[in-house]
């Protein structure tokens, strides 16, 4: 038996395997190309030009994206490519082209949320839609200007301004009329006395000044108190920042990385080269601070609490590396 078909399957085989994994790679789901692409956009905003060039070499990867329902759409991100090769990349057009994308994934990867149709129905059951839970006073309003209508039957209505108009009658206002409308001129003084008054108590109420870059952390130990303050408050965005800023004062205690205000993300991860363990935890980290700070991505429970996981392997790597020393 000759052995020269088996050869030509297996050399087939070697030279059509990187593009096989290329093949595979470049597939991406909706909601990774959704994050990455958020990710690209907030540093396009921020002119972090190196972060930006980062992201645009991974969404030039992306060939195909899998929609929720499992069929594939091609995609093409070489206007990006194109872009940053230019001299000086105009970050403010990309910035602006990445938000389009962003905003027309929004009916496809944005599900309507679980309560929707809780919150439907409590709107739809409040006036003016119920009116089985209308107080007093609007009942009172609404009778009153029913009177009037049964008062003024024959009201007729504005005529165009090039018509003749008859004079009005005096006669037509009765006593009774008068009081009515006496009485109905009280009450909306009435309503706009009390009105003017909530608006003035509304505008004095304290305003809980909101967390600044100002507020920083020095320590892991603040950086971890100030993220569960945030968390507890409901604030989970800054509780993320907080995290982020925990993970790398920790480093920086463990001598493991300097901590520098100055550097961005990418650079920080740039500096853990020689240390591929704590990088390729970094990173994920990097990632959804990026993604949440920056992108305004929502982030729930389920995702706090994996990103709090990341964020506790960090220190527990490290922590390994620096007994092991």
């Amino acid at each position: 038996m000759s052995l020269r078909p088996l050869l030509i399957v297996l050399v087939a085989i070697w030279w059509g395997w990187p593009a096989l994994v290329a093949a595979q790679s470049a597939e991406m789901s909706l909601a990774d190309y959704d994050r990455l692409l958020r990710a690209t956009h907030a540093a396009a905003q921020r002119g972090d030009l190196l972060d930006l060039q980062a992201l645009a070499g991974e969404l030039a990867a992306i060939t195909q994206v899998r929609m929720p329902d499992g069929q594939l759409a091609r995609v093409d991100q070489g206007w990006l490519t194109a872009a940053l090769a230019q001299p000086t990349p105009d970050l403010p057009a990309i910035a602006a082209r990445l938000g389009a994308m962003i905003d027309a994934l929004a009916p496809f990867g944005n599900p309507a949320p679980a309560g929707a149709l809780q919150q439907w129905e409590a709107v739809f059951n409040e006036p003016p839609f119920n009116r089985e839970g209308e107080g007093w006073l609007t009942r009172f309003l609404n009778w009153l200007f029913e009177l009037l209508d049964q008062l003024f039957p024959d009201v007729p209505a504005i005529p165009a301004p090039d018509l003749p108009t008859a004079p009005a009658n005096p006669a037509a206002f009765t006593p009774i009329v008068w009081v009515v409308l006496g009485i109905a001129g009280m009450l909306l003084a009435g309503l706009l006395f009390f009105w003017a008054r909530g608006v003035r108590r509304a505008t004095r109420a304290p305003v809980k000044a909101p967390i600044t870059d100002d507020e920083d952390p020095v320590t892991y130990s603040e950086a971890q108190r100030l993220a569960a303050a945030a968390r507890s408050a409901g604030d989970r965005r800054s509780a993320v920042r907080y995290l982020y800023l925990a993970a790398l004062l920790w480093l920086d205690a463990q001598g493991l990385l300097r901590y520098d205000r100055s550097l961005t993300n990418r650079e920080h991860l740039h500096r853990l080269r020689d240390q591929p363990p704590v990088r390729d935890l970094l990173a994920p980290v990097v990632a959804t601070f990026d993604a949440v700070w920056y992108g305004f991505q929502p982030i729930d429970d389920q995702a706090f609490a994996h990103y709090e996981q990341q964020v506790a392997a960090v220190q527990a790597l490290t922590k390994s590396v620096g007994s092991a020393s």
